[in-house]
């Protein structure tokens, strides 16, 4: 198992077992792995955001049998610590391998169909477009594509742990869906926040590959440890997200959406 975990920066914490991989060309000053060798799209790491880095692991890591992505901020939690505390690697082993489960973050209730928020705070035509792809590509998808569009919960941050010929199927899915939604798409005119839009979607795609291709039975949802810059909020933060059932309620994000 090889745990990945996503950064931009030099940070002053790593967990126990995780493997640092540097995105969005700035200063790598801790020689971390880069999304910038081998095969990759790391010049395109401010449309596509953490999926830089899922793209260099499918086409450059050979060698190993089991993944996990995680972010600097964001991490697995032990789900049954009173304290919060980052999972340990041997927890996930035995999970994922032992156990043969897909991690993936506990779910994000919503007070607004996945698919109204994506039209009100991003775009309507990617997402129509998104459509028309799948129907075009991947048709057996579609009911899954309206079942999470419709739906008012969905696992959230590209998170996950799982098998790596697992992993390199959802790739091949998922960025084929996505380099044909680039190929339609212009982005010259949205505000930064929103020329992110293939990460955005991503999150959506996500879950949609994954309930037409994993049992439920075989899907594990752990709590996310946030990181802050201070202990107590990192605490709070997370005990707040493991056990909040409150639906998340949007706002309507107005600059740089394209409809």
């Amino acid at each position: 198992m090889t745990m990945y975990m996503i950064t931009h920066k030099a940070v002053n914490f790593v967990p126990n077992g995780r493997t640092p991989i540097f995105v969005g060309g700035g200063e790598n000053s801790q020689n971390y792995i880069t999304d910038k060798t081998g095969i990759n799209i790391s010049d395109k790491n401010k449309y596509y955001s953490e999926l830089t880095a899922l793209y260099w692991i499918w086409k450059n890591d050979k060698r190993s049998k089991y993944i996990s992505i995680e972010h600097y901020r964001r991490f697995f939690m032990s789900p049954d610590i009173i304290i919060p505390k980052v999972i340990s690697k041997k927890r996930v082993d035995s999970l994922v391998i032992d156990n043969k489960k897909v991690i993936v973050p506990k779910k994000q209730k919503w007070a607004v169909t996945i698919g109204k928020h994506y039209k009100t705070n991003h775009s309507t035509k990617d997402y129509n477009n998104v459509f028309k792809i799948i129907e075009e590509i991947y048709p057996k998808y579609l009911n899954d594509f309206d079942h999470v569009m419709n739906g008012y919960d969905m696992y959230m941050f590209n998170m996950t742990a799982m098998p790596k010929e697992l992993f390199d199927s959802y790739c091949e899915w998922l960025f084929t869906i996505l380099f044909k939604l680039e190929s339609m798409t212009d982005l010259s005119g949205r505000s930064a926040y929103q020329q992110r839009a293939y990460g955005f979607m991503s999150e959506r795609l996500f879950n949609v590959w994954l309930i037409h291709n994993i049992s439920e039975s075989d899907i594990v949802e752990l709590p996310v440890y946030y990181l802050t810059d201070s202990k107590v909020k990192t605490i709070l933060k997370s005990l707040k997200a493991r056990v909040n059932n409150k639906p998340y309620v949007p706002v309507k994000t107005l600059e740089g959406v394209q409809q």
